[in-house]
């Protein structure tokens, strides 16, 4: 960058740039009127298109009394148009007549216009066609012989019309503007021989090309390095993650087996004769902690899976109602003890999917404990509806409600949003649920309103 600044103060302390600016709007001046003339030339053909639309010739596409005075009236509008042009009518994509035949449709820019009938002008019977050769468009010329005017395509014809390309600028002042009309998109550009418009400047574009050069080679240099230590630094990242997958997995298993032991202790010890009440709330305790802790560590652990891609999926047909039924039976208790209002609408048609069972009732529960959790007072209203093979499931509480602030952050892994309220929580379950739920062909949503109005959990998904 600074070469080529030093260079451009060079030019225009040293070098004419009067007479510089003076050759571009001279340029850009003859520029402008190619362009009207052109954009002014394919707008006569669109009008040429539109007349010969309305001649009622054309209603025997309607009644298909295909006769030749369709294709002579073509053929003789086309004659009359030259340069290559055809004219074709179409009936439903169906070629009715044509001037010529097209081997190569690419080859053309096209023109339409529909074809109204005489007798009822809103009723739509074909539409008449006007495909202008793109080779025409190479053939553009001035008045002077050192300049050159050519088109270069939009990125719609760039395949198609590969041999319309810009000419070389490294010997010529080159201007260029944008059309609109028939050929939006399409840059418009004149060039002029600098060695019979500015002499003088020669030497200066060959430092411009030198100083340029060098700045790409500086940049691609600087580029390579960045990329190199990127590269070094996904390599490392990556790394880490996978440790820590392999650690999490590998504590998770480690530690289920001696808390399944606690727990198997627990049990047996609540149910001897040889302990007394006392003892026995101790125990129901012990066994609450370790059921905790376990589930904490069941989480930890298909956290590890789904990030590492391992979690294996069963698919069935199960029927979703009979299913979402028998999580609500198993929560009903949990509202009932809060005094809660349970409301459910649940559809009766189209019950049946393929799914895995135990993901699906993975998030379900999840949902249904969440709405609980938080709610101390009210109701619980569940719904589950379906829409053209999309099913929503969904639970609307009126606990304590989100703010907007913390909602962004819901479904990443360890946050929570109510963590000076709500004791005992990792901070997974949304998260997990989300992943679960995409693994699954289903995504979660969770609106609130903000603290005090409650929460609604929005449960979208397909058959596997």
């Amino acid at each position: 960058m600074l070469i080529q600044l030093g260079t451009v103060v060079y030019i225009w302390t040293y070098e004419s740039k009067v007479l510089l600016k003076k050759e571009r709007k001279n340029l850009a001046y003859q520029l402008k009127v190619s362009s009207k003339n052109l954009e002014s030339y394919m707008h006569q053909l669109q009008k040429e298109l539109e007349f010969l639309s309305l001649l009622e010739v054309m209603d025997d596409v309607l009644v298909n009394d295909i006769d030749k005075r369709i294709a002579v009236l073509l053929e003789k509008k086309a004659k009359d148009l030259g340069k290559g042009i055809v004219l074709e009518v179409l009936d439903d994509n169906r070629c009715v007549s044509s001037s010529q035949k097209v081997s190569n449709r690419n080859e053309f820019l096209e023109f339409k216009t529909p074809i109204y009938s005489s007798f009822n002008p809103e009723k739509n019977i074909g539409r008449l066609l006007l495909l202008y050769p793109l080779k025409n468009l190479m053939n553009l010329s001035t008045n002077n012989p050192y300049q050159t005017l050519w088109l270069t395509p939009s990125l719609e014809f760039k395949n198609k019309v590969f041999y319309l390309e810009a000419l070389n600028s490294k010997d010529s002042i080159v201007v260029s503007m944008l059309l609109e009309g028939k050929l939006k998109g399409w840059h418009l550009s004149l060039s002029y021989k600098k060695k019979y418009a500015l002499e003088s400047l020669e030497e200066i574009e060959h430092t411009l090309l030198f100083a340029f050069a060098l700045s790409v080679i500086l940049l691609l240099f600087v580029v390579w390095i960045l990329s190199k230590k990127q590269i070094e630094i996904l390599e490392h990242t990556q790394e880490v993650l996978a440790l820590k997958r392999i650690f999490l997995s590998t504590m998770s298993h480690e530690l289920r087996t001696p808390l399944g032991s606690i727990l198997n202790l627990t049990q047996h010890l609540m149910v001897s004769s040889k302990i007394g009440d006392d003892e026995v709330d101790m125990l129901v305790r012990i066994e609450n902690s370790s059921e905790h802790l376990l589930g904490m560590i069941n989480n930890l652990l298909q956290l590890s899976k789904l990030e590492s891609n391992s979690m294996p999926i069963v698919k069935e047909l199960i029927d979703i109602h009979l299913v979402i039924e028998e999580m609500i039976e198993m929560v009903e208790p949990l509202i009932y003890e809060k005094d809660l209002i349970l409301q459910k609408s649940i559809i009766t048609q189209n019950r049946m999917i393929v799914t895995d069972v135990n993901l699906f009732k993975q998030v379900v529960i999840n949902l249904l404990s969440n709405a609980i959790k938080f709610t101390k007072r009210g109701k619980i209203e569940i719904n589950l509806r379906e829409n053209e093979g999309v099913f929503r499931f969904e639970v609307i509480d009126t606990g304590v409600g989100i703010a907007k602030d913390k909602q962004k952050s819901l479904f990443c892994e360890f946050y929570q949003a109510h963590s000076t309220e709500i004791k005992h929580s990792t901070g997974l379950g949304l998260a997990l649920s989300q992943k679960v739920a995409k693994l699954i062909n289903g995504n979660i949503q969770i609106k609130s309103a903000g603290i005090g109005f409650g929460v609604d959990a929005i449960f979208t998904f397909k058959s596997l």
